[in-house]
């Protein structure tokens, strides 16, 4: 044993000097403000340094992009500037609207840039040739993307016969950086979509938006911040008739804001009082072939800013278990080496079993050593009059060179004894975007999800887990296939207390991507379940394609199989398209059918959206969902107008819910609710 921990040990102080011939770009400094208007500007970037020749991630790694880019970056004492001229023979292919929308789908370009010169965390900045906006924070050397964080920038593009160009201009007041610091980690990517090509510049990345592998921008010279302090008050309208609650013809007003102190370039605090978490946009409604909670993403503007530190797999605090706020308070940051972020904050209301508002607090600080790993520690608590749940966990990321990982993380948690509230787990794992391979081991106390699902999300407990996963993509570009990708995921585990077999789970599938944008695949799925009683469960499922690797695609996937002492089959259908250049539409069915269905659980859901974009920031949405089995039908209508993206903003939204209460009497709910948030710079 202590052999193999050298060996690990010293593929990890090798692997973290394997940095091959890295690139560097020279910061040219603006003399004159750039128009963001998409246009290229010979003159004002004349005497600049400028970034070209990029080389594929893929489908060809280590061969360059097979169409020109040439970006170049400057700066003055407000902004980061980028300009780049984006060439290609192709048409140009751009569908989305949305901001945050934005994928591989589309042919984009990103910007990533490390502040903190640290090779492990970062911001990304995506743009499409329509101009739209998707920003991002980026951890763990790119294996942790938070795409719900959002800055104020300004980008325009240009569409033109040779390509398009690109402009940006980012604030340095939307960005947290070393102070003092002259160099910053930066790299630049490109999608070209009639390619299936991804290249960046900095070399062959093993994966998008490893910040370890980018390249070094020197000579930036940010301004020395005097501290920026930014209020966002709102002002709500609503009013609500609402049978499953008892609500009858409600008008509410509603006040509150936040409060966000950039009290350096690398530390930020932020306060709320009374923050309207009314829903702006609804969950989609799942079907859930599980016995588990389904987890949903964190949609909330307070909990945004550092949530993504809290990304560890053993989920000891889920932002989502809180609900209305009567205040909080939040730190973060980071100084050297430490990188840190605190939350407290205090319910509005008592639980629904009456039990009195609770406080939750957390911290969580990360220490950054060697090339790009890091160790952690975090700490949350929740607590009330009666009651309090409190749990430690610490992790560590091990990079054992460019595509070897060692993880693992611990928890204990308090009131109980410690062996069953208990949880840890340790993981091994190659991986790229060509290929996955990783072996885990979890041990999960019998006790451990009562305590921890207070303020986590753990869906089950009682485990002594294996599991291992490994896929393969090759790039064939012959003449009939694009690629074809396997992927095998495998995992079982016991019983902590007994040792008896609670569950398998073993799923293989064979995709093939044809040349004529068709694609294809099988997958078999065995399972077995032990609950109540013994349930062994199967489905097979066929998926055919159409363009699925852009925005606009179209799907048909048909599945059979046995759950949970049920025979079943499941057709789920769907797409989207531009209908015109500003209207976009989605469309996406599930028809399930169970064989016995004694709890009426066999249902058809429907849900289609229409978006009708004015402009990036002025819009109109329509979605609506529907469901058989409980007579559900929800519509939901929202006009949006970003007057000072992406905080300051209007909302006028209406919804309307119906659903089969006991004896099928129909129960109602209709919603207006209008928001405006005007953001207001009070130091800049």
């Amino acid at each position: 044993m202590k052999r193999f921990i050298l060996v690990l040990l010293f593929i990890s102080v090798v692997g973290s000097k394997l940095v091959y011939g890295q690139r560097y770009i020279q910061a040219f400094p603006v003399t004159t403000p750039l128009t963001i208007d998409g246009i290229h500007e010979p003159l004002v970037w004349e005497g600049a340094d400028s970034a070209v020749n990029f080389y594929q991630m893929e489908p060809k790694p280590g061969d360059p992009g097979s169409e020109p880019t040439v970006c170049y970056i400057g700066y003055d004492h407000e902004f980061v500037y980028l300009s780049v001229n984006l060439y290609q023979e192709t048409d140009v292919v751009a569908k989305v609207l949305n901001r945050d929308a934005i994928t591989k789908g589309d042919d984009s370009f990103v910007l990533v840039i490390d502040p903190y010169n640290d090779n492990r965390t970062g911001y990304g900045f995506w743009t499409n040739p329509l101009g739209t906006q998707s920003d991002f924070r980026i951890n763990d050397d790119g294996r942790n993307i938070d795409v719900n964080w959002d800055a104020e920038w300004t980008s325009a593009t240009k569409i033109h016969q040779t390509g398009w160009t690109l402009e940006m201009a980012i604030p340095f007041k939307s960005l947290q950086f070393k102070p003092g610091s002259q160099e910053w980690g930066v790299n630049f990517g490109r999608v070209l979509r009639s390619n299936f090509e991804t290249s960046y510049w900095s070399g062959t990345l093993t994966d998008d938006f490893r910040i370890s592998q980018g390249g070094k921008l020197s000579g930036i010279s940010p301004p020395v911040s005097r501290g920026k302090l930014s209020l966002f008050p709102y002002a709500s309208m609503s009013y609500e008739n609402n049978d499953f609650t008892g609500v009858d013809h409600k008008v509410k007003p509603n006040a509150g804001g936040d409060v966000k102190w950039q009290i350096s370039p690398n530390i930020t605090f932020d306060g709320t009082i009374n923050p309207d978490f009314a829903t702006v946009e609804a969950d989609q409604e799942r079907i859930n072939l599980t016995k588990y909670e389904l987890n949903y993403p964190e949609k909330r503007l307070f909990f945004q800013e550092g949530n993504e530190m809290y990304k560890t797999r053993i989920k000891t605090f889920y932002s989502r278990r809180i609900e209305d706020i009567l205040y909080g308070a939040k730190l973060n940051g980071k100084a050297g080496k430490y990188s840190f972020n605190g939350l407290n904050v205090r319910e509005l209301r008592a639980g629904e079993d009456g039990e009195p508002p609770s406080y939750f607090t957390t911290a969580r600080v990360k220490r950054d050593f060697l090339q790009s790993s890091s160790v952690g520690l975090t700490a949350v608590d929740r607590r009330n009059d009666s009651s309090y749940v409190t749990s430690l966990s610490g992790d560590y990321m091990l990079n054992l060179g460019e595509t070897w990982k060692l993880t693992g993380q611990f928890v204990a948690s308090v009131p109980g004894d410690l062996l069953s509230h208990s949880a840890w787990f340790v993981r091994f794992a190659k991986e790229s975007n060509i290929y996955h391979l990783h072996l885990r081991y979890t041990e999960l106390g019998e006790n451990f999800k009562e305590n921890v699902n207070q303020s986590g999300y753990i869906v089950d407990d009682n485990r002594r887990e294996v599991d291992g996963d490994i896929s393969y993509r090759w790039w064939l570009r012959n003449n009939v296939f694009q690629y074809i990708e396997v992927d095998s995921r495998n995992n079982a585990f016991w019983a902590r207390t007994n040792g008896a077999l609670r569950s398998y789970n073993f799923s293989q599938s064979v995709e093939f991507y044809l040349q004529n944008r068709f694609s294809l695949e099988y997958s078999h799925n065995n399972e077995f379940k032990l609950f109540d009683k013994e349930y062994y469960n199967y489905r097979n499922t066929i998926t055919l394609g159409y363009n699925t690797a852009e925005w606009s695609h179209a799907m048909v996937q048909y599945t059979s199989g046995h759950n949970f002492d049920r025979d079943f089959r499941r057709l789920s259908f769907g797409g989207q398209v531009k209908l015109t250049e500003k209207m976009a539409a989605e469309y996406n069915g599930d028809l399930i059918q169970f064989v016995p269905d004694n709890e009426g659980q066999s249902t058809f859901i429907n849900v289609i959206s229409l978006n009708y974009n004015f402009t990036k920031d002025l819009w109109i949405k329509v979605f609506a969902q529907s469901s058989t089995s409980s007579s559900k039908v929800y519509i939901y209508g929202m006009t949006g107008w970003r007057f000072r993206p992406p905080f300051g903003a209007l909302y006028l939204i209406y919804s309307h819910d119906q659903e089969a209460e006991v004896m099928g009497e129909m129960a109602y709910a209709d919603a207006i609710f209008l928001k405006l948030t005007l953001p207001i710079t009070i130091i800049r």
